[in-house]
């Protein structure tokens, strides 16, 4: 009997080129994964195991609940064992048995990003109605980088359903959290959406040029959209129908971990914001 996992991964994507696995060596998160269960005797290889993964964030991109899935050799799966082979920017924190024919990117029922920015002042009110807008089902043509080809060579619709997209202020931290979930998710969609409300919210686009970006017959300006940083953005979670994930019962291996990555972000802020003081000031 085949025994089938899967798995909610959480990494830190700023020193790897994005996470589907790449030739020639290049350093990724899926590569990376993919090697360490190799390594560990869970998988021979991707293909045989019928490996599956819920999305593909690009550079720098992070995660909390990206979800893979494999076919295991062993019947018993241990995320503290993981834990242990896995570089210290991605941890394996809950898991599941699910059925053979299980597809972690087919069966997922909604993906949820959010975006975090730091806060200039912008019109919270005017983002709120211009996310409204982009609620619901469009043409996000504009709103994405070309799609790649289906499988028969014509090309993929960008017209797909939003079905939550809202902004708050986190004022003790002066950030922007946007959030915005849906099914499927175009290329670099949310890192655009958000920065057409950012420039929406800074009064740089009127609220109406929402509505000529969601009109495909209107002409592009040149350039287009440019998305706004990949470090800000994380998928925040990814839901499947009567799947419960296990979460990992001993975090003594990543705690220590995220507590160091957490303490060497304030050390760096700490001296970016002396440098401020003693040469602007």
């Amino acid at each position: 009997m085949v025994t089938r996992f899967a798995l909610k991964i959480a990494y830190i994507g700023k020193d790897y080129q994005g996470f589907q696995q790449q030739p020639n060596s290049i350093k990724t998160i899926e590569g990376t994964l993919i090697d360490v269960l190799e390594e560990l005797g869970y998988i021979n290889d991707a293909p045989t195991a019928r490996y599956s993964a819920a999305g593909r964030t690009d550079k720098g991109v992070n995660a909390i609940s990206q979800v893979i899935a494999f076919n295991s050799k062993r019947e018993e799966l241990y995320l503290e064992e993981l834990n242990n082979k896995l570089p210290k920017d991605i941890f394996a924190w809950a898991k599941t048995r699910v059925e053979t024919e299980f597809n972690a990117r087919k069966d997922a029922s909604k993906r949820t990003y959010r975006y975090y920015q730091v806060y200039g002042n912008e019109n919270i009110k005017l983002m709120k109605m211009g996310l409204k807008k982009l609620h619901g089902t469009h043409d996000f043509a504009k709103l994405c980088k070309k799609q790649d080809k289906l499988p028969d060579g014509s090309d993929r619709s960008t017209v797909l359903t939003i079905d939550n997209a809202n902004v708050k202020l986190l004022k003790k931290q002066k950030l922007l959290q946007y959030e915005f979930s849906s099914r499927n998710f175009l290329w670099k969609q949310v890192r655009k959406m958000v920065s057409l409300i950012q420039a929406v919210g800074s009064n740089r686009y009127p609220l109406d040029f929402i509505d000529e970006v969601l009109t495909p017959a209107i002409p592009v300006s040149k350039g287009g959209i440019k998305p706004a940083s990949a470090e800000g953005l994380v998928l925040y979670d990814v839901k499947y129908e009567s799947i419960k994930f296990e979460k990992l019962r001993k975090t003594t291996i990543i705690l220590p971990l995220l507590l160091e990555k957490i303490n060497s972000q304030k050390s760096s802020l700490a001296v970016l914001e002396l440098m401020q003081k003693t040469i602007l000031d």
